[in-house]
């Protein structure tokens, strides 16, 4: 589902005037401003006045928000069949274990906000959601194919490993080149990387850089519900004290 306007929808809690806009000043009046009723886009309070407002509104029908991530929310019947918004600014992924609870939800929404129903999800936020015969699997293989064609490496061969291990990188001491091509090109592998593809975060091996990398995977029900991939804060001389490390970082 995607909100039309809707930063519109925010109520301003503060008084925020603003100049006439121009080509639609009034005659007469070009020395007064306009006192906002409204959020606008482009206004420091919107994605703020928005969210609070979705968040009144969709609390007041049932649902719970999650303490984890404040912008999903679920929702459960006494049959226990649930519903579950992921909203991202204006636009929101609705599923649940009951098509007639998703539908009245959408019926819900749409009776408070002006939306338009996008359909089955396909793709979200750069991610494709697969529906098969196993269940729904989520992937970002038409995006990594997108940033190989960008930068004219789409007839790179595919590896095992997200990098050679036998490579070792050292910092460059010379002059930089492309500097500005590489940086968007990390950029893009970032975007993979928070999303679907965690294992990327930290190959880039540096012979000067004693630090291990710390690295976890938390399952529920066969799902993925934590991981990450991040380099140790302090250096260890043994390969077991690198792996408290990483437990105890995991434990936390």
């Amino acid at each position: 589902m995607d909100v039309k306007i809707a930063f519109l929808n925010g109520d301003l809690e503060e008084e925020v005037y603003m100049k006439q806009p121009e080509g639609f000043i009034m005659p007469g009046n070009k020395h007064k401003v306009c006192k906002l009723i409204k959020s606008l886009y482009g206004l420091k309070h919107a994605l703020k006045e928005w969210h609070q407002k979705f968040d009144e509104v969709i609390l007041s029908s049932g649902f719970v928000l999650n303490q984890s991530d404040k912008c999903v929310y679920c929702k459960f019947d006494k049959s226990s069949n649930r519903v579950i918004i992921c909203l991202y600014v204006n636009d929101m992924l609705i599923f649940g274990s009951d098509q007639d609870q998703v539908d009245k939800t959408k019926e819900f929404l749409s009776s408070n906000f002006s939306m338009k129903d996008m359909g089955e999800a396909d793709v979200i936020l750069g991610i494709r959601i697969k529906h098969e015969d196993k269940g729904i699997t989520i992937t970002q293989s038409h995006y990594i194919e997108k940033i190989l064609k960008k930068f004219k490496c789409d007839d790179c061969c595919p590896a095992s490993t997200p990098l050679d291990p036998t490579i070792k990188l050292m910092p460059n001491t010379s002059r930089a080149v492309n500097q500005l091509e590489y940086s968007r090109a990390i950029g893009c592998l970032m975007c993979a990387m928070t999303s679907t593809r965690p294992d990327i975060a930290y190959v880039i091996t540096n012979s000067e850089d004693h630090t291990s990398t710390t690295g976890w995977v938390f399952l529920l029900g066969g799902s993925v519900i934590s991981r990450a991939s991040k380099k140790q804060t302090c250096i260890t001389d043994l390969i077991m004290k690198a792996e408290f490390v990483a437990l105890a970082a995991a434990g936390k």
